[in-house]
């Protein structure tokens, strides 16, 4: 989409359409590590969570790209970012901000409705823009998970556990 095209950033849950899936596989093969179909198909195949999209509108047009998501999922006590993701060719423009506050906004509304007490993720200890991002957002660091990324040379990478608390 052309930068002179005047457009706006917009934010709504995600479908489980195939031409969803197909621009969520394009962000998806944009990242180093990234959800793979049938992970992208049990998402919508589960109650338990939410997908919500973020989209370039190019005002006074009916077209929108997919650029981002996030996937949100509840449980008993917790929510979880289980995935946040904007297109590679798209960061840097404050979307992955807005995908967040959007789910922990979603969080806040799944607390008040059943008492959730926070809302966790885990990042890769060598994602440190991510990492900012969500202790920007209020986010503090509880432990660390060894190995628990794989990396494409066989390698694992840890995870920093970090929460939200919603109460």
């Amino acid at each position: 989409m052309s930068e002179s095209v005047s457009r706006r950033l917009e934010l709504r849950e995600l479908a489980d359409e195939q031409a969803t899936l197909t621009a969520l596989e394009a962000i998806e093969a944009s990242q180093a590590h990234g959800l793979s179909q049938s992970q992208l198909v049990d998402v919508f195949n589960d109650d338990a969570r939410c997908v919500l999209g973020a989209w370039w509108q190019a005002c006074e047009s009916p077209t929108a790209e997919l650029i981002g998501f996030v996937v949100l999922a509840r449980g008993p006590f917790e929510a979880e970012i289980e995935a946040i993701t904007v297109h590679a060719a798209q960061r840097g423009q404050g979307v992955g901000a807005r995908l967040l506050a959007a789910a922990i906004a979603q969080a806040r509304d799944w607390q008040r409705d059943s008492g959730l007490e926070r809302l966790l993720l885990e990042v890769r200890t060598s994602n440190a823009a991510a990492a900012a991002l969500y202790a920007k957002a209020g986010f503090t660091r509880d432990g660390v998970r060894r190995g628990y990324y794989p990396l494409a040379d066989g390698g694992r990478e840890d995870a920093w556990l970090m929460s939200l608390p919603l109460v």
